[in-house]
């Protein structure tokens, strides 16, 4: 397999290039967290006012990536953003390749669309149906005394509330007691 090599003055690197690319294969799915105007970045040894994507936490790079005239271009076409817009780009996805450049190969956003991992896609849980509520008591003859107690100050609706009500059990509830004779 070929080596992918890029131009730089070697020392430790202060942005993502080729090298974070493993064994040479795309990113297929990498974050742009947010992205910066730097004004005096130092790039490969020269200070220059550039652009610089950061990425949210991923297992390729901490570096920030320099934002050529390419890479801008290929980002704001995949953001639908026009030039003005490119600060506001913000958790963006992309995919990350190498490309041939005048000074070796490049790490360059691909023109194609980022592929989710299997391990990172969202799975959608079914949310569980709500417990049927638990059945209300009956009124009995054991609790009818307690029942005739409660309708002297609540209704028939709010006893319903708390208990079934059968017709029946309704009616005798709501019978009049006959006058008791002296």
């Amino acid at each position: 397999m070929e080596e992918k090599k890029h131009f730089s003055l070697g020392g430790a690197l202060s942005h993502s290039g080729v090298g974070i690319l493993p064994n040479g294969n795309d990113i297929e799915y990498i974050i742009i967290d947010h992205i910066e105007w730097r004004i005096d970045e130092l790039v490969n040894g020269v200070k220059k006012d550039t652009f610089v994507a950061f990425f949210a936490p991923n297992p390729y790079t901490t570096l920030p990536f320099v934002l050529n005239r390419d890479n801008k271009s290929r980002l704001l076409k995949a953001a639908k953003k026009g030039e003005w817009d490119l600060l506001d780009i913000k958790n963006f996805p992309v995919r990350l390749t190498h490309e041939l450049t005048r000074l070796g190969e490049g790490l360059r956003i691909s023109k194609l669309p980022p592929k989710i991992p299997a391990a990172t896609a969202v799975t959608v849980t079914p949310i569980a149906k709500p417990a049927a509520p638990a059945p209300k008591p009956a009124i009995t003859d054991e609790n009818f005394d307690k029942a005739k107690k409660f309708l002297e100050t609540g209704t028939m609706d709010a006893l319903k509330g708390f208990y079934e009500v059968s017709e029946e059990m309704e009616k005798k509830l709501l019978a009049t007691p006959e006058p008791v004779a002296e």
